[in-house]
């Protein structure tokens, strides 16, 4: 039996224009009236997820940044928040001024970037400030230090990568095919978090169902009962996934939560 179902959002839930498809807000709806709880479980911050969890109408928190928060969406506070040691953060920042290397940091409710204007990280956030000098002025620990571009991850993956501290440089690539990076605290895992919040509503993992596309939905999707892989997914993430999707199955999503809720309770029990 499913009793939770977190499901990413770009690449998984949304379609290529950002809309959720009607299948699969039908289908997470269906799974609400059977008293299924549903989590979004996204990279993104909750400023640029709180209008699908509005449109979805939905009542649980959320996790954001891709594990660092969980949000409670009735009030936008946060219920987790894992932070970068501070030592470590500046070192990254102070490296990263040096190498000119783009970084954009999240602190608390601010986001800076540490460049006026970088292509490569051109993704509009609200409130978004420049700094040019953040390993100087950092005077709280932010919560993830995100970059993209071949170089930039490149260049941190050198000098980061094989210290063995555990703090996470979390690499992926969508759809565009660029590299981009996110380093934060080792507990800051989409899985980790999904499971804190199943534990404090005391649900086990055999009933928790996780659906992504990406390497950062990895943990989730190991850690759930039954998780699922996008058909376009990395061939290491559907390796490690108890389902997949259909490759051309825009509403994937829907797909396989009916599957999850009629079709495997028939075929488990035969």
């Amino acid at each position: 039996m499913i009793r939770v179902i977190a499901v990413d959002l770009d690449e998984t839930l949304l379609a290529p224009d950002k809309s959720i498809p009607d299948a699969n807000r039908a289908a997470l709806q269906l799974a609400r009236e059977r008293g299924v709880q549903v989590v979004l479980a996204t990279a993104r911050g909750w400023g640029r997820t709180e209008a699908f969890y509005r449109e979805l109408g939905l009542d649980t928190p959320v996790i954001v940044s891709s594990g660092s928060r969980l949000v409670d969406g009735s009030t936008g506070q946060d219920l987790w928040l894992r932070r970068l040691p501070m030592d470590f953060a500046r070192e990254i920042c102070a490296f990263c001024q040096e190498q000119d290397i783009s970084i954009r940091v999240y602190v608390g409710a601010e986001v800076w970037n540490n460049h006026q204007h970088d292509p490569l990280l051109n993704t509009p956030v609200a409130q978004a400030q420049v700094r040019t000098d953040i390993a100087e002025t950092l005077i709280e620990a932010p919560y993830q230090i995100y970059t993209k571009g071949e170089r930039n991850v490149s260049e941190l993956l050198t000098r980061f990568g094989g210290r063995g501290d555990g703090w996470i440089l979390n690499v992926t690539k969508y759809a565009d095919g660029i590299p981009e990076m996110m380093i934060m605290n080792p507990q800051s895992t989409k899985g980790a978090a999904l499971q804190a919040l199943c534990e404090s509503w005391g649900i086990p993992s055999e009933q928790v169902m996780a659906l992504g596309d990406n390497f950062n939905d990895l943990s989730m999707i190991e850690w759930a009962g039954f998780g699922v892989a996008m058909g376009w997914a990395a061939p290491e993430v559907q390796e490690r996934a108890d389902y997949v999707t259909a490759p051309d199955d825009v509403a994937g999503v829907a797909t396989a939560i009916r599957y999850a809720l009629f079709d495997r309770k028939t075929s488990s029990a035969s």
